[in-house]
């Protein structure tokens, strides 16, 4: 989770956000979120929300990068990073 947090600090903007889904109650969801210090939000009971995105949930931790139509342009948390570095990158970096 620390990646899912620093991803957030550093992307989060209109244009980008960190979206956990859960099918955990919204209590367990909120206290885990406390517990690990998410700073983005998340989804309990999001059915509709994986449906529309055509993606299931499955034991541990799975990542999508969501395009704005709503379109997966990448699975896997590394791949994701690096794309968001190329789109939205550090100011002064060359």
């Amino acid at each position: 989770m620390p990646r899912l947090v620093e991803a957030q600090t550093r992307f989060g903007s209109a244009e980008f956000t960190v979206l956990g889904i859960t099918d955990a109650s919204e209590e367990t969801a909120a206290d885990f979120s406390e517990r690990e210090g998410l700073n983005f939000p998340v989804l309990v009971s999001a059915d509709e929300v994986r449906r529309a995105l055509g993606v299931r949930l499955v034991w541990g931790s799975t990542f999508y990068l969501v395009d704005p139509e709503r379109a997966i342009v990448e699975s896997g948390l590394e791949e994701s990073l690096e794309r968001l570095e190329r789109a939205f990158p550090r100011e002064g970096a060359g």
